[in-house]
């Protein structure tokens, strides 16, 4: 059965050279959109290491800066000790300039060790842990005893350990970072950047909340807060800081915008790569009605000669998935080079993942648009096709 199907797809080359073409393009273009797809909703599993729920953010008025050091101070406890006496609020947390989905960063490398150790830094004060749920998994968070340590104290995620120190305990140990850092504890992440964030060496740094490069304030809040909330935390703000030029955002609402910069283009290649599927199904099921009208003689023959009407459609079925099999093979060739040269530094088995769904999706597309043309075909009567013919 298969050497006739090869004989009759080769003694229409011409026609199929075409419709391998359009499979061979299709399985491309799906390679990767499912390459790019994939590589984003695998991250989806990863922990960000925080809440947003219940949880704002103040950007305080970067003028106060240059506030005297004492004042500046004064303000920051007058400003949490009034945010902490508010009823909604359950814990209030400090941070430098570096917040989430700010789609900003803070990085730095060392080579102290013989090696390159770089990593993204977090300068926050003591409460930033429970204000934002951190959920540290070895060692501790800050404290007292790390207002004036003997070695300044750093919290790392596990990224981190795991790409410098695989299979050693860090914890407590001594490491040249920009000068001698004790590492306290180990967080499971703090993808700060959004869900679709790939995973980052992070390091935490103490930084005590009146400092002033703690610009920004982290409320975490009862739940049920009502927005109209929002205009009692202004007017305390406002009224401590004695400025206006500061902003409050509600963290799940950046989390969403965040999200969306990544998910509107995911939506936007699959309905494209949908609309392509359709029209690869079409033009199938079109070239597969147009051979069975034009060999309806042949047909004729076959089943006059004793071929059954499984038989008949199990042919057509066959014709257009070996073609389908063909352009796969050829789009494989092509679509394997990615990995294997390394074009792309993600995670190869990505792109071994796409492959695969991608010759899928085709091959069940295919088979659908084939079975009703092919039920047709095995349907034909002997007489009246010999008698048409």
């Amino acid at each position: 059965m298969i050497g006739h199907i090869l004989k009759l797809i080769w003694n229409k080359k011409g026609n199929n050279s075409l419709l391998i073409i359009e499979i061979f393009l299709s399985f491309l273009v799906l390679f990767a959109v499912l390459s790019y797809v994939i590589y984003n909703t695998d991250r989806l599993n990863l922990p960000t290491g925080f809440d947003t729920e219940n949880r704002w953010l103040i950007y305080l008025d970067r003028n106060d800066k240059d506030m005297d050091s004492l004042a500046n101070a004064q303000m920051r406890i007058n400003l949490k000790n009034e945010l902490l006496a508010m009823s909604n609020i359950e814990s209030v947390g400090f941070s430098f300039s570096v917040s989430p989905y700010s789609n900003g960063t803070w990085s730095s490398s060392y080579d102290d060790l013989g090696f390159e150790i770089g990593s993204r830094f977090c300068k926050v004060d003591i409460d930033f842990e429970k204000t934002m749920n951190i959920n540290v998994v070895k060692g501790r968070w800050f404290d007292e005893t790390d207002i004036n340590p003997t070695y300044e104290p750093m919290i790392v995620n596990e990224f981190f350990l795991n790409k410098y120190f695989p299979d050693v305990n860090m914890l407590d140990s001594i490491i040249p970072f920009g000068g001698d850092k004790k590492i306290i504890g180990v967080v499971d992440d703090y993808r700060y950047n959004g869900v679709f964030e790939e995973e980052q060496s992070t390091t935490f740094f103490f930084q005590p909340y009146t400092n002033k490069d703690a610009q920004i304030v982290y409320l975490k809040l009862s739940p049920g807060t009502p927005k109209s909330f929002e205009e009692d935390v202004s007017k305390t703000v406002e009224s401590i800081t004695k400025s206006t030029s500061f902003v409050i955002q509600d963290l799940q609402a950046m989390e969403s915008r965040n999200s969306r910069q990544t998910w509107i283009p995911m939506i936007a290649l699959l309905s494209i790569s949908g609309f392509l599927c359709i029209n690869v199904a079409l033009g199938l099921f079109g070239v597969l009605w147009y051979n069975i009208n034009n060999r309806r003689s042949e047909i004729g023959l076959r089943r006059a000669l004793g071929a059954s009407r499984p038989g008949i459609a199990a042919q057509f079925t066959g014709e257009v998935l070996v073609l389908t099999l063909l352009a796969i093979v050829i789009g494989v060739f092509f679509a394997i080079q990615v990995p294997l040269l390394k074009l792309i530094d993600i995670p190869q088995i990505i792109f071994y993942k796409s492959m695969a769904f991608s010759a899928l999706i085709i091959l069940v597309i295919v088979t659908i648009c084939a079975l009703y043309p092919s039920g047709q075909a095995s349907r034909i009567q002997p007489a009246f096709a010999l008698h048409e013919d």
